[in-house]
Parts: structure tokens; C-alpha cells; sequence
């Protein structure tokens, strides 16, 4: 049996968790486990993992984004995955002061690392499950949507550090190059959308490095 092929089988059943949701029954593994498999896998040093974005996004600041990168060497090849995962904030009684930010950024960084690793095997047959797709809504299912949710999460990198000048700047280039069109989320945003504002976001940030200079 080779690596991928030990990578995709399925868990045991006592390290399977189950979480109740609108109803549904969702079957879920955590994150040790999964970097157990990798670990055991792969060996310590046949693989790593990046954070390239995290932090709470621009637009609903009651959720954490996080964008992960996975490198591993799988049967003698190096692969490069991305994974991007979220966290919903908790907060104490009265709605203001978050539970443990802190936790929360580690959680969507947990949900990003699981999901760049399903993309070389781990846990994929849940994933395949009805009731996970329910769940994973998101989740990218073709080479097309994998790149997507990157280019998304670099574009969310960009906008959540920029200043309201900055994305006033921004927003009057997506009512010119859009026609009219609504602002793209992350479920509707294309490749050729993304590809663009990703364009301005260079131009805008290289020319407040002008002013600063």
C-alpha cells in the first residue's frame, strides 16, 4: 500500500466525532488526529504547513478566516495544497467581549489544516458523505474551486489590512470594472473577478508604499 492510499483510509471509529447540527448528524475528525496521520504517514519532517492569511474577516467580524498551506512528500512527490477553513466567534454574556479570541484563530487554522488535507486523502470519505457536503458547503470540490478559495483568501488578506481610504479606492474600481454588478462573496466570486481586484489590491498598496516613503 502506498502513501496516498495509507493516507485516505478511513479512521478508526472510536476517533470519529459526531456533531449535531440544523438537525443533522455530521461526522467529523479532529485536528490531532489528523496530523497523527500525517505524522505516522509521512514522517515528522515529510510534511509542513504554512499560514498564509488569518485573521477576522473585513466583512463579518464575527468570523475568523484562515488560509493554510500544506507541503508534503507523498511516494517521492512534493505537492503544495491550500486549505481554507473559518472559525465563528464566541462571546461572553452581552454580546461584546469574545470568549477567547485567541482560540478562535486557532480553530481556523485547524478547519484550513483539515481541509488542505483532505485534498491529499485525509478524511476525503467524509467529506464525500451527503451530510458532510451539507456541512462543508464551501468546500472546494474541483482544481477550479480550490484555486478560487485561495485567490479568495489572498484577497481577504488584502482587504482586511487596508485602510478605509484604500478600500474606498477599491470599491470605486469594482463599480467600474463590475457594471453594476453586486460585490462577489465568497461563494459567488469567480477566478476572473478575483484575478482582478487582486491586481488592484497590488496597485493600491504599492502606491500607499509611495506615500510613506
Amino acid at each position: 500500500m502506498n502513501q496516498l492510499e495509507r493516507l485516505s483510509e478511513p479512521f478508526p471509529a472510536e476517533v470519529e466525532r459526531t456533531l449535531r447540527k440544523g438537525g443533522t448528524s455530521l461526522t467529523y475528525i479532529p485536528v490531532s488526529e489528523v496530523i497523527a496521520r500525517l505524522n505516522n504517514v509521512l514522517g515528522v519532517n515529510g510534511w509542513s504547513y504554512s499560514v498564509k492569511d488569518c485573521g477576522r474577516d473585513s466583512e463579518s467580524k464575527d468570523w475568523i478566516i484562515a488560509l493554510v498551506t500544506l507541503a508534503a512528500t507523498i511516494d517521492g512527490q512534493e505537492v503544495h495544497k491550500d486549505g481554507c477553513g473559518g472559525q465563528e466567534v464566541k462571546y461572553m454574556k452581552g454580546g461584546e467581549k469574545p470568549v477567547d479570541l485567541g482560540n478562535e484563530f486557532k480553530g481556523a487554522v485547524s478547519d484550513a489544516l483539515k481541509k488542505a488535507a483532505q485534498s491529499i486523502g485525509v478524511g476525503l470519505y467524509l467529506a464525500r458523505s451527503e451530510e458532510a457536503l451539507i456541512h462543508e458547503q464551501q468546500e472546494p470540490q474541483t482544481d477550479a474551486d480550490i484555486e478560487v478559495a485561495a485567490l479568495w483568501g489572498n484577497f481577504k488578506g488584502f482587504t482586511s489590512k487596508f485602510s478605509p481610504e484604500q478600500k474606498a479606492a477599491l470599491g470605486e474600481f469594482w463599480n467600474e470594472y463590475g457594471g453594476g454588478r453586486e460585490k462577489p462573496t465568497e461563494s459567488t466570486a469567480t477566478m476572473e473577478d478575483l484575478t482582478a481586484l487582486l491586481e488592484k489590491c497590488v496597485q493600491i498598496n504599492l502606491g500607499a508604499e509611495d506615500v510613506t516613503e
